[in-house]
């Protein structure tokens, strides 16, 4: 008897490194299969191009800087920046490496989450532990690969990992540091490992502060609970101190070195985007629902895995990735959510869920296989992430693709535009200055001798510091997470160009704000973008001369003025869009006027469209000559009067305003 125990233990050792290798060859099928999705679905997210901006300014001389000579911290991805700096200065193209890059770290990612998956092992029965003779059960740590499938299934994992943006870096850094935590949890002696992964985080993106400060609240709590008398000393012991220096002293000189540098202790972006209203908390709230209901099963996913708090054995584990969980999800709410799709910001704590998830179905399997074979046990749970699965790829399939090709087709567009800034700079031959809310594609290949004020204030200092918000525009909205604007300043920079991200409408509150400044209803007309070759066309308010402008009128003009006037517009031109609220459209059309400045002319034109539309011409061209008696330049009520009086054989009239658009915007009708 005695001797055919060794023989057994071998064999169960040979099985259980079969398995091993098993799991790491499903593994890497996994990651091929990963890569060959990324692939099939790339695509550079627009904010990416910002980034790319510094990185070419930086490579070429001009500091780490979006616009030269102006030094704003409009980055929050320190770390990647400088990678994708060094490959660029050695001539490899940033937007195909920052993509490599991108899948890489997704590769990582799913690597990482399958080790971190295997810390946490379930203490059982008598018969599991006969069965466990090494660290790993034979049939349980195929439950490992859970968490990697079902983020190969998640549309956000996959629309961030090719989006050529840092967040699969970030979330490699992040996750290596949990695994490295947890792997020394039961000793007190110094580790390099976790700080350093949570410090390249915190050089990556900002949040790998809240999970390096969670993870030491953590420790602390857990020696306080376990080992009462003595929490203190050893949390403070010589060793821990020399671990937590490890993060902290480079950390601090990385603090001192970016407020030398920009004269702020935290990115430009964090004062631009950030603040604490209801407003915020009901779109961080929204945004957090739109999680629940796309990966969480509607909570169903976050909230069962509470159950493993039961095992002892786990609860290292579990409280840990319940406290990040948690905090991650309260700050995503505070600070209102994200902007950009797909529920970015709760990518780095999904693996973690994903991880809990697992766990409790291998408690599942252990307590199924007790009473059944362990082969129905095996597949029920195959079954369920199976379905789960399914669940994932039908439910986000459609808007996977729906989002990575507005993305696209917002980075084309974008380019063009950039280009024609850059041909515009070029022959002004002097440095053009473009105010914008959408600043990536656009900065970039516009150039850097284009200027781009940031309506928004991501890459702006004054706005982002010194806001002016215009209360009768902003309240009761909750549209547009950036709520800093300082449209005064904006005016006071003299942009040549105004360029918003909805052609004419002012949807954003910066572009709204615009419109309640004297300087704008003066200076800035429609003015139409024409490539001919590409059949390319769009809109963007250029800045008239001086002697254009003439001195103008007195501003507002109208007794009557409201602010609201501008949030009227914009609510009529998206009803116009509805044929079958075109009375209604007009109505809000002629709201807009009472309220607004005197000589307001986009109202008449649309109006004018709107009277076309129901077959009323007499009408549409009284608007229509409002519209250009308002504003001279007004191209496009000009065209359609030409069509109007073409029709009714007034060829005098009809070529006087066809003489208006050769005037002042020929491209539109060579």
């Amino acid at each position: 008897m005695s001797k055919n125990k060794p023989e057994r233990h071998t064999k169960t050792l040979e099985t259980a490194k079969k398995n091993v290798r098993i799991s790491y060859f499903f593994l890497a099928a996994l990651s091929a299969a990963f890569v060959f999705v990324a692939i099939d679905n790339r695509f550079i997210q627009d904010d990416a191009y910002i980034s790319f901006r510094y990185i070419r300014n930086f490579v070429e001389g001009n500091g780490l800087v979006f616009n030269i000579g102006e030094r704003v911290e409009g980055y929050t991805n320190l770390l990647w920046v400088l990678i994708l700096s060094a490959l660029s200065f050695f001539k490899i193209g940033v937007e195909g490496a920052s993509q490599f890059l991108s899948v890489l770290f997704g590769v990582a990612v799913l690597f990482i989450t399958f080790r971190l998956s295997e810390t946490l092992r379930i203490d059982d029965r008598e018969i599991v532990k006969k069965e466990r003779k090494s660290d790993k059960n034979i049939t349980e740590g195929y439950f490992d690969l859970i968490a990697p499938v079902l983020l190969v299934f998640t549309a956000s994992f996959i629309f961030w990992s090719v989006s050529g943006m840092e967040t699969t870096m970030f979330m490699s850094f992040a996750l290596a540091g949990m695994f490295f935590y947890i792997s020394g949890k039961g000793a007190d002696a110094f580790d390099y490992r976790y700080p350093l992964c949570f410090l390249l985080a915190t050089l990556t993106r900002p949040e790998g502060l809240y999970f390096f400060g969670l993870v030491i609240v953590h420790r602390f709590l857990h020696l306080l609970l376990s080992d009462g008398k003595n929490a203190l000393r050893r949390f403070f012991s010589a060793d821990s101190i020399k671990t937590y220096l490890v993060y902290v002293l480079p950390v601090i000189a990385y603090f001192a070195v970016r407020y030398s540098y920009y004269g702020y202790l935290f990115p430009n972006t964090y004062y631009a985007k950030t603040g604490f209203s209801s407003a915020y908390l009901n779109a961080g709230w929204d945004y957090f629902s739109s999680f629940l209901s796309s990966y969480m099963v509607y909570g169903i996913m976050l909230v069962l895995p509470l159950l493993l708090l039961r095992r002892k054995e786990l609860s290292f584990e579990v409280t840990l990735f319940y406290l990040v969980i948690i905090a991650f999800i309260a700050y995503t709410i505070t600070v209102g959510g994200d902007v950009l799709k797909q529920n970015r910001f709760f990518l780095p704590v999904l693996p973690l869920i994903y991880i809990l998830f697992a766990k409790l179905m291998t408690v599942f399997y252990l307590d199924m296989k007790s009473k059944v074979s362990s082969g129905i046990a095996f597949g029920a749970v195959s079954a369920i992430v199976a379905v789960l699965c399914f669940y994932y790829y039908s439910s986000q399939k459609d808007k996977l693709t729906s989002d990575i090709a507005s993305e696209n087709g917002l980075v084309d567009k974008m380019k063009i535009s950039g280009a024609w800034f850059g041909k515009k700079q070029q022959e002004l031959g002097r440095p053009l200055n473009l105010a914008a809310t959408t600043i990536g594609a656009v900065s970039y290949f516009a150039g850097p001798q284009v200027n781009v004020i940031d309506l928004l204030g991501l890459t702006d200092k004054e706005i982002a510091h010194n806001p002016k918000i215009i209360k009768e525009i902003s309240e009761n909205e909750i549209g547009w997470k950036e709520r800093n604007y300082n449209a005064d300043y904006v005016m006071s920079r003299t942009p040549d160009y105004v360029y918003f991200s909805t052609g004419v409408k002012p949807s954003a509150y910066a572009e709204r704000a615009l419109f309640t400044t004297p300087e704008f209803n003066r200076f800035y007309y429609p003015f139409y973008i024409v490539e001919k070759p590409s059949g390319f066309t769009d809109v963007v308010y250029k800045r008239k001369s001086d002697a254009e402008a003439g001195p103008g009128t007195e501003f507002p003009g109208n007794p009557n003025y409201s602010v609201k006037f501008v949030n009227m517009f914009n609510q009529a031109m998206n009803s116009s869009r509805d044929k079958s609220r075109a009375q209604t459209a007009i109505n809000e059309f002629k709201q807009s006027l009472d309220m607004g400045p005197k000589g307001f002319s986009l109202p008449y034109q649309y109006m004018g469209d709107l009277y076309l539309q129901l077959g009323k011409k007499d009408l549409a061209i009284d608007s229509y000559r409002k519209a250009v008696q308002n504003e001279e330049r007004n191209v496009i009520a000009h065209y359609q009067l030409y069509q109007l009086y073409s029709e009714k054989g007034d060829s005098s009239l009809a070529r006087q305003s066809i003489d208006m658009i050769r005037k002042y915007n020929p491209d539109l009708i060579r």
